[in-house]
């Protein structure tokens, strides 16, 4: 089944605010992220750029989301926030540059370990399971998870350059320590949004407006 592609900003927000978000909150955090990799210099490590990106982008979801009620986790060391009310959990992570395309599968740039492939077991579980109990009696974007399960959202950012692309995706799939499925994307920056540089908000709903930070080290 292919996974759910929302792409247009209506239907964007409508479903960031079913997962307790606004889309200028998200891209307050891909901004950090941004902001960390092109930071760094050619007298860093090579695996300073993805290292800084994450943190600083870990640190950002969580300064967001704990003022909104969200708790942080660790469970598994992955880093994270959760939302008990809603059984969600987000984190971060960089990805490729299949992030933000359609017909592309965006894939972690760092190998991950048995951690989260238990986490995308579990979203396994509570999505997939009620996906098949439901189908044919709502739409699949509405399908709920099952009750007393979490079910793990990563918030997917491609920074190369210039170019910045974004999702909040779903993963339920991985193997080889790497994603290889999602059952829902989010987008936040395609491909031919804003240049993949610079995000503006247009109306006093969406929040502020700010610019995301890029320049070549």
């Amino acid at each position: 089944m292919s996974p759910i592609f929302r792409a247009n900003p209506v239907e964007v927000a409508n479903r960031l605010d079913q997962l307790g978000w606004r889309r200028y909150q998200l891209l307050e955090i891909v901004g950090a992220m941004v902001a960390a990799r092109n930071g760094c210099t050619e007298n860093d490590p090579s695996s300073a750029p993805g290292w800084m990106a994450w943190k600083e982008g870990t640190r950002r979801l969580r300064e967001i989301a704990r003022p909104m009620g969200l708790e942080k986790d660790e469970t598994g060391q992955i880093p994270s926030v959760i939302d008990l009310r809603r059984g969600l959990k987000f984190a971060v992570s960089n990805t490729d540059e299949g992030t933000g395309i359609e017909d592309r599968i965006p894939q972690n740039r760092s190998r991950k370990g048995p951690a989260t492939d238990r986490v995308v077991c579990d979203n396994q579980g509570s999505l997939l399971g009620a996906l098949e109990k439901t189908i044919d009696v709502v739409p699949i974007s509405m399908a709920r998870t099952q009750p007393g399960m979490i079910v793990c959202w990563y918030l997917c950012v491609y920074c190369q350059g210039d170019e910045v692309r974004a999702e909040l995706s779903c993963p339920v799939g991985f193997e080889g320590d790497y994603f290889t499925d999602f059952v829902e994307r989010i987008v936040l920056i395609g491909p031919d949004g804003d240049d993949g540089v610079k995000i503006r908000r247009n109306t006093p709903e969406d929040g502020p407006e700010f610019d995301i930070p890029v320049s070549r080290r």
